[in-house]
């Protein structure tokens, strides 16, 4: 497999949201959410492309530490004073699965969450992927999971 991150485009929205729906269930969103955090931060959102077939993607921004944004609705905008860099969504195909793409996506992340001063990577574990997520160094904080359903994991990791 040859898949490489790239980072999105309002024109992969649609894409991210049929992946989104397919791997997240009622976590997928719509593809005007995810065309908005596109807008707000180009930065922060990259797809996994396979040639012309996306494969996953990461959508994420800066927000503010155990107080992620509402599921299934727009921001407008971002917050001016963000102390964290929030993954929104981290979704990776089965076909993908094992290629070690996120950890080559992490250090991105993490670099320009340093660019900005930002000291925390933040996201909530859900279907019980919080294991995975501590073999990658982000650990359960209290708080900040509410309104995700059962078994959501609030998590954070320091930058780099």
């Amino acid at each position: 497999m040859t898949a490489q991150w790239r980072l999105a485009t309002a024109a992969d929205a649609p894409d991210i949201a049929m992946l989104a729906r397919a791997e997240l269930g009622a976590y997928g969103e719509a593809a005007d959410l995810y065309a908005e955090r596109i807008a707000l931060s180009p930065e922060g959102c990259w797809v996994l492309a396979d040639g012309d077939a996306l494969i996953g993607h990461c959508i994420s921004h800066p927000w503010h530490r155990l107080a992620p944004p509402t599921m299934h609705a727009l921001l407008g905008n971002l917050p001016p004073s963000a102390d964290c860099w929030y993954l929104h969504d981290v979704v990776v195909a089965p076909a993908a699965r094992g290629t070690k793409a996120v950890e080559r996506l992490l250090p991105i992340l993490d670099a320009i969450a340093a660019q900005r001063a930002i000291p925390v990577l933040a996201l909530i574990a859900v279907g019980g992927a919080d294991a995975y997520w501590v073999r990658q160094g982000f650990i359960a904080a209290p708080g900040g999971a509410a309104g995700f359903g059962a078994g959501a994991v609030y998590m954070e990791r320091p930058v780099g």
